[in-house]
């Protein structure tokens, strides 16, 4: 019997036709292969927010209640989730760029193959979730709780996990060579099979109480 194919670590792109056809978002129908680029969703509860290889343009979300939220193959752009709840999102090859993430809540997210880019995820709220294989390139994640969080083969380019919260996450083959730790919180174990720098490994050192001579 052959041994099962491994999984490739980098992350996979949505797949997103070239001719995406102009929509409008309509409460609780899902969206599939459209482009959308207005709405105002802010403060608004949608019950059911399932979207499939789409892309969202300038688009508020803001203070919104996103229940059910199901993403695969979908791009937000220069989208605004500040301080929306997306508790339990399921998202797979999904993309945010440019988009401001401020105090979002997906918390007990099932996510993977995520991209955040020049983005500002500051206390988001991903605890007791998953986000393997995703990138964070150039995005502020100061003080993101990540308690208990699956981010296996995730990496960070030029982001910021500046007191962030990674007690009990799991970090197998995650690259944090790109990520400012200053404050981190992790305990020993958390740290097992992460990717960082020698200045990084003796920042982690000093945060676990370890001494070297």
């Amino acid at each position: 019997m052959s041994a099962p194919k491994k999984r490739d670590p980098r992350r996979r792109v949505p797949d997103l036709a070239a001719d995406l056809r102009a929509s409008t978002i309509v409460e609780d129908e899902p969206v599939e292969d459209a482009r959308i680029s207005s709405g105002n969703f802010s403060g608004r509860t949608v019950r059911e927010f399932a979207v499939r290889r789409s892309v969202i343009e300038g688009v508020s979300f803001a203070q919104a209640n996103l229940r059910s939220a199901r993403l695969r193959d979908v791009r937000f752009v220069r989208c605004d989730l500040s301080n929306a709840v997306m508790r339990g999102v399921e998202a797979v090859r999904v993309e945010f760029v440019d988009c401001r993430l401020i105090g979002v809540n997906a918390s007990e997210c099932r996510m993977e193959d995520v991209l955040l880019e020049r983005c500002d995820a500051r206390y988001a709220q991903f605890h007791d979730g998953a986000l393997r294989h995703s990138e964070f390139i150039d995005t502020q994640m100061q003080e993101v709780e990540m308690r208990g969080v699956h981010l296996e083969h995730s990496i960070w380019v030029r982001s910021s996990l500046t007191r962030a919260d990674l007690r009990g996450a799991k970090l197998a083959d995650t690259d944090l060579r790109g990520a400012e730790i200053d404050g981190l919180q992790v305990e020993a174990g958390d740290v097992f099979g992460a990717i960082v720098s020698p200045p990084q490994a003796m920042e982690l050192a000093r945060l676990l109480g370890l001494v070297i001579r």
